[in-house]
């Protein structure tokens, strides 16, 4: 069991380690926990595969599969696991993880929010956790947000495996939950809004969920944005090392929109950088400073709400290294309804044999 540590290590009983130290106070809200000692645990054990990435696989070791089904869809897990937390996976691919899905839903959502002037109406395409509808319905501005996901199945199983996901979002009365593919209710409604979020799985490879990442898409998507609207889509792996999916869709939706801009994060359960696509006719998050956006955070949501999100933290989501920048520059293909997706060869740089330290060069 997690030992709590409100106070000195002296004032713990069981097995916590003595330290040669005290530990420092922590703020209302905050304790201390012991973490596993993975000596304790022995080899073996029970592990959840990762095998999204068509070379490495990643395992999770768990403490248990809490839960475990197949919906029409996809296959479900929910477990606990050593170094996250609680966990979501989606055929086989972790969707959010207790330790790090407040990192991965602010940036998400909160950028956009916090650089609309009045965001009324919002529109979410996925998001079965309920985190994403989460951090909308924090903004009091927000009268409705109408939240479309194609699973049920999921979206009961993570009401009632994931609460501290959703906090009890999806009883506001501001939210609407519909049960229907994304595209098809953009296609049937004259709904206008504010904000639209993209929040569905990464899938890149011609299956159903691509018609959610096209030009044409994106075009409908843009019919229903109001003037000063912005569109955010969850951009998939981004970094100099895995940036070919995102980078399509940055050029995908510089077709339709005026103001493209990508920025990123590390998500640690993810294993790497996750990307994030901020779209609109009008709005650039280089209009915004970090003092702005602190002055937004506390009006809008107060000084408690987010766990990371900061004016600082924001802006430098969307700076990238000078690798990143060239390969978000390039040309390249764009991703259309009923034409698959053939990724661009990878890019090598020459490295001359022999090539000296520029001070040793001159």
């Amino acid at each position: 069991m997690p030992v709590r540590q409100d106070f000195t290590p002296q004032q713990i009983a069981g097995d916590a380690p003595l330290r040669p130290y005290p530990l420092p106070p922590l703020p209302p809200g905050h304790f201390y926990v012991e973490a596993e000692d993975p000596r304790s645990l022995g080899s073996g054990g029970i592990f959840v595969r990762e095998d999204a990435d068509p070379f490495d696989e990643y395992n999770y070791r768990v403490k248990s599969i809490v839960y475990t089904g197949r919906t029409q869809f996809q296959d479900i897990v929910v477990a606990d696991t050593y170094n996250f937390g609680r966990a979501l996976f989606l055929d086989g691919a972790i969707q959010s993880s207790a330790e790090d899905e407040a990192l991965y839903h602010e940036m998400l959502v909160q950028p956009a929010l916090l650089m609309h002037d009045n965001p009324r109406d919002v529109l979410i395409v996925g998001g079965g956790e309920g985190a994403t509808l989460r951090e909308v319905l924090a903004h009091r501005s927000v009268g409705s947000a109408v939240m479309i996901d194609i699973d049920r199945e999921v979206v009961a199983v993570c009401r009632d495996q994931l609460p501290t996901w959703h906090c009890g979002a999806f009883e506001d009365p501001r939210a609407t939950l519909l049960y229907m593919d994304g595209r098809r209710y953009l296609e049937e409604t004259d709904a206008k809004f504010d904000i639209i979020i993209i929040d569905v799985v990464d899938m890149l490879e011609n299956g159903p969920a691509q018609r959610l990442y096209t030009r044409q898409f994106y075009e409908l998507a843009h019919g229903h944005l109001r003037a000063g609207g912005i569109l955010v889509v969850q951009g998939l792996e981004f970094s100099f090392a895995d940036y070919k999916a995102h980078c399509a869709l940055s050029r995908t939706l510089r077709t339709v929109f005026a103001e493209v801009h990508s920025y990123k994060t590390c998500v640690p359960s993810f294993l790497g950088s996750w990307g994030f696509l901020i779209a609109s006719q009008s709005v650039s998050p280089h209009d915004f400073g970090s003092d702005a956006l602190d002055r937004a955070i506390l009006a809008r949501l107060g000084s408690e709400w987010l766990d990371h999100a900061t004016g600082d933290f924001i802006k430098a989501s969307f700076s990238h290294c000078k690798e990143t920048r060239f390969l978000l520059d390039l040309p390249g293909p764009i991703i259309e309804d009923d034409v698959a997706f053939v990724e661009p060869p990878d890019i090598a740089e020459e490295q001359p044999f022999g090539q000296l330290l520029p001070a040793l060069s001159d």
